[in-house]
Order: structure tokens, then C-alpha cells, then sequence
């Protein structure tokens, strides 16, 4: 079984950190999952499986554009 931490802010509901879990169940089968709270990703969430990093954190789109602005 694989175990996936889901890392979001502390105002996710619980409504969509089920929502989360469904997509990763559908994609993965059955699987485990922790959730940790960082407010510092400001919304959205990481995702990690296996060392695989699903990142769709606000603060990481922020900080991709911000790249991509200053070159």
C-alpha cells in the first residue's frame, strides 16, 4: 500500500482534502494518507508518494512566475 502526505495550509476543509484523497485513491488504489499543515505553501497542496513530489501549492506558482518575470 502507498502512503501519501498531503501538505496544505490549516484553511483546507476537510471537504476538499477528501476530495484530494479520492483523486489519489482513483489513481493509486488503495492507499494511506497523512496530511501535514504548513501555512507557508499559502494554499493549495504537495503531494508526496514514494519520493514523488506532486507540488500545487500556491506559493510554488508564485514563485515559478516570479522566475519566469525577473528572467
Amino acid at each position: 500500500m502507498k502512503k501519501v502526505v498531503i501538505t496544505a495550509a490549516s484553511n483546507m476543509s476537510e471537504e476538499t482534502y477528501r476530495r484530494i484523497c479520492e483523486g489519489f485513491s482513483k489513481m493509486l488504489g488503495k492507499a494511506e494518507f497523512v496530511r501535514v499543515t504548513d501555512d507557508g505553501i499559502i494554499g493549495g497542496f504537495i503531494a508526496e508518494i514514494d519520493g514523488e513530489i506532486y507540488d500545487m501549492s500556491i506559493a510554488s506558482q508564485l514563485d515559478k512566475m516570479q522566475k519566469e518575470i525577473t528572467g
